[in-house]
């Protein structure tokens, strides 16, 4: 019986010893087999690169003509990129004869007897071009004083040429409630200018300014 046992696992060992090997086999024809496809791969990509050495030397080789037209298509591409580049605010329109009313900024309030900026009331507006040269314009906004006791200004500023609009002042005075005042035409600077609002108080007393608009007329 022992011997018997012993035959068995004998058998079964060198039956294991076999298989291993066979088994290592494979593992060599699998490897052997990798590096040949590596070296079917690194071809192409050998390939791609003297490729782009040679359209690299047919650019450098190009004459004056070549290169003024590279230089076009370039520039041609940044003024794309810059293009969508919007600016907050901008006004253009194709309108060709009407009214257009433009907003400047929401509500905004301030103690100070100084002019203070309206925060979001910023907007560009090249009138000639935008609207034409007979176009005219004028604003106008609600503004209320707290406790009825004071006067509240405001204004158009050109920030861009660093001037107050002529003939854009506009006031209220002992209102607690909002009243809309407005101005008269305004002689606005040619070219593309930002515009904001400015508001102050006469005495300290709080003033709230209340969307106001441009109106232009063309």
């Amino acid at each position: 019986m022992n011997k018997l046992f012993g035959i068995l696992i004998k058998t079964i060992f060198l039956v294991g010893l076999v298989l291993l090997s066979f088994g290592y086999y494979q593992l060599n024809l699998k490897i052997e087999s990798l590096k040949d496809s590596s070296e079917d791969i690194n071809e192409p990509l050998r390939q791609i690169v003297n490729q782009g050495e040679i359209r690299t030397n047919v650019i450098d080789g190009c004459g004056d003509a070549c290169k003024d037209e590279i230089e076009r298509l370039v520039s041609q591409a940044v003024a794309t990129l810059s293009a969508k580049t919007n600016v907050t605010n901008v006004v253009n329109t194709s309108a060709t004869s009407g009214t257009t009313y433009i907003p400047m900024g929401s509500t905004f309030s301030t103690f100070a007897t100084d002019w203070t900026d309206v925060a979001d009331s910023g907007i560009y507006i090249d009138l000639e071009k935008d609207y034409g040269k007979s176009a005219k314009v004028s604003w106008g906004t609600s503004l209320k004083v707290a406790h009825a006791n004071g006067k509240a200004f405001a204004r158009l500023f050109d920030d861009t040429n660093k001037i107050a609009v002529d003939f854009s002042e506009i006031s209220t005075e002992n209102n607690s409630t909002y009243k809309q005042v407005s101005s008269g035409n305004l002689p606005l600077w040619r070219g593309r200018n930002l515009y904001k609002v400015q508001i102050k108080s006469l005495n300290s007393f709080e003033i709230t300014y209340s969307v106001g608009r441009i109106k232009v007329s063309y």
